[in-house]
């Protein structure tokens, strides 16, 4: 097992992976990005992760280096490279290096590079899924759309940061951002779904979220099972009434909420792994097992 990072074409350990101290990445977050992982060594969703890095590219006038083939063929090599059991997956595109110089003007950029970073996929402790983790509504609101659209995965992620930083203050695993009108929107790195009278509401898009992968993917997983799914405005108070919550990503998969948080500790929500989350979950690790091939 191993840590590879492919860098425009080469592969490197991960001591030896640099980039120039002026790739606007690295000096203004002017990248886009995605994280993955596999399942059976395969890296899942593919195709819709390299088709919301084309869209979050495009929202940024970001070209692509060499185009979206050349980069599933160097994803392919890197993980076959790297021989891990499972990986985590993430793919960087920056818009380059402006050499010797430090503006914000992004036609100076010279060239744009690729990132490919592959490591062992460690997994959530199982206890999460069991037990389910705690969140905390915080006060760092999420960024507006016209001021950085979060339908744009970029690397610009201070809002995030800062928002996760208020929760692990209060012991929670996750943070949730209202907008600046108080709605619900999502996590630093998931969405959030909410089990109200069997059915299963969340934020709609408008609300000011990325509209994750792994989101759409059991609102589809749901829709198969029959169950109705609302997507809607929310708030604490939807999250108070709630008979079960949980949260999305590629990473964590569906993973229960058994609690709730306000900002001043106290408890807004709390309750047991709910049915349709279990289930859901249940029907996730077979879809992904299947594509894998297992």
């Amino acid at each position: 097992m191993s840590i590879l990072v492919n860098i425009d074409g080469r592969l490197l350990p991960p001591e030896e992976a640099t980039i120039s101290v002026f790739d606007r990445g690295f000096l203004f977050g002017d990248s886009v990005y995605e994280t993955i992982r596999t399942y059976g060594g395969r890296p899942f969703l593919l195709d819709r992760h390299l088709a919301r890095l084309s869209r979050s590219a495009a929202g940024l006038w970001l070209p692509i280096p060499r185009g979206l083939d050349s980069l599933r063929a160097e994803l392919d090599r890197t993980l076959a490279a790297a021989a891990n059991p499972e990986s985590y997956v993430r793919i960087v595109v920056t818009r380059g290096a402006t050499e010797g110089l430090v503006n914000l003007d992004a036609q100076t950029a010279e060239a744009g590079s690729v990132l490919v970073i592959v490591r062992p996929f460690e997994g959530q402790d199982p206890a999460c899924f069991e037990e389910g983790v705690d969140v905390a509504v915080v006060g760092v609101l999420r960024t507006g759309r016209r001021s950085l659209d979060p339908k744009i995965k970029s690397g610009n992620y201070l809002n995030n940061i800062l928002a996760l930083r208020e929760a692990k203050r209060l012991g929670c695993f996750e943070c949730l951002m209202p907008n600046r009108e108080g709605n619900l929107t999502e996590g630093s790195t998931s969405n959030v779904f909410l089990v109200r009278d069997g059915r299963l509401l969340t934020p709609a898009l408008e609300s000011g979220l990325l509209d994750g992968i792994t989101r759409g993917f059991v609102l589809e997983l749901a829709a198969e099972a029959g169950i109705e799914v609302v997507e809607t405005t929310l708030d604490a108070d939807d999250l108070a009434a709630a008979d079960g919550l949980f949260i999305t990503s590629s990473l964590k998969e569906v993973m229960p909420v058994k609690r709730v948080k306000r900002m001043d500790g106290t408890v807004l929500w709390e309750g047991k792994v709910h049915a349709i989350a279990r289930d859901l979950r249940g029907r996730y690790l077979e879809r992904a097992s299947r594509c894998a091939g297992l």
